[in-house]
C-alpha cells in the first residue's frame, strides 16, 4: 500500500493555508492602517497641544499698553481683534537673550491661506510692519470664529466702544475645524487692569 498524500487532500491543504494567509495578511494590514492612524492622531493632538500653550503664553503675558502702527501714530486699542479678516493682534512680553533689549513685542495672529500664522514683531512699536518672524501655528483649517467676551456678552470685534479701546477682553474664544474637527479653546488673559491714559 503506498503511503502518500491524494489531489484532494493537497489541493484542501493548499485551499486552508491560502485563507490562512488572507486572514493574515488582512490582520496585519488593519494593524499597520491602526497604527498610523493612531500615530497621526496623536502628533495632531501634540501639535494642537504645543500650538495652544504658545498662543496661551502669549495671551496671559499681554502688555496693556497703546499699539501704535508703522508711522508711530496711536492705534487707540491695547488688544485689536476683528472676525471679519480673522485677525488679532496685542502685546506681550516676551523673553529675550539680551537685557539690553526691550522684552515688550508685538504679536499678531491671523488666518493665511488655510493656516493660522502667529507673526513676532522685533519691537512693540514697529515702524516697518513687513519685518517679522512668521510660523504656522495650526495647518489646514478649514474653518475659523473668534470672539472676545465683555460683560458676559461675546463680540466679534475688539475694542467695541472708547471704553473697551483701554481694556483686555474678558476671555478670547477660538472655534476652529482641523480634519474635520471642531475645537473650540477659550483663553483668560488674567488681566484686570485698564492702561493708563
Amino acid at each position: 500500500m503506498n503511503k502518500g498524500f491524494t489531489l484532494i487532500e493537497i489541493l484542501i491543504s493548499l485551499v486552508i493555508l491560502s485563507l490562512i494567509a488572507v486572514i493574515s495578511s488582512n490582520i496585519l494590514q488593519s494593524s499597520l492602517e491602526l497604527e498610523r492612524t493612531s500615530t497621526s492622531r496623536l502628533a495632531d493632538a501634540r501639535n494642537l497641544n504645543f500650538s495652544s500653550v504658545i498662543l496661551r503664553r502669549d495671551i496671559r503675558q499681554i502688555v496693556n499698553t497703546t499699539l501704535k502702527d508703522g508711522f508711530g501714530n496711536s492705534i487707540e486699542s491695547t488688544f485689536f481683534g476683528n472676525n471679519l479678516t480673522k485677525k488679532f493682534f496685542f502685546n506681550t512680553k516676551i523673553n529675550s537673550i539680551s537685557n539690553e533689549v526691550s522684552p515688550i513685542k508685538r504679536v499678531e495672529y491671523e488666518i493665511q491661506d488655510n493656516k493660522f500664522v502667529r507673526k513676532q514683531y522685533f519691537s512693540s512699536n514697529p515702524y516697518n510692519l513687513e519685518e517679522f518672524i512668521s510660523s504656522n501655528v495650526i495647518d489646514e483649517i478649514t474653518k475659523f470664529e473668534m470672539s472676545f467676551l465683555h460683560e458676559r456678552k461675546w463680540h466679534s470685534n475688539w475694542p467695541i466702544d472708547e471704553i473697551t479701546m483701554h481694556k483686555i477682553p474678558t476671555l478670547i474664544k477660538l472655534q476652529f475645524t482641523q480634519n474635520n474637527k471642531e475645537y473650540l479653546w477659550i483663553i483668560e488673559p488674567n488681566i484686570d487692569y485698564e492702561v493708563q491714559k
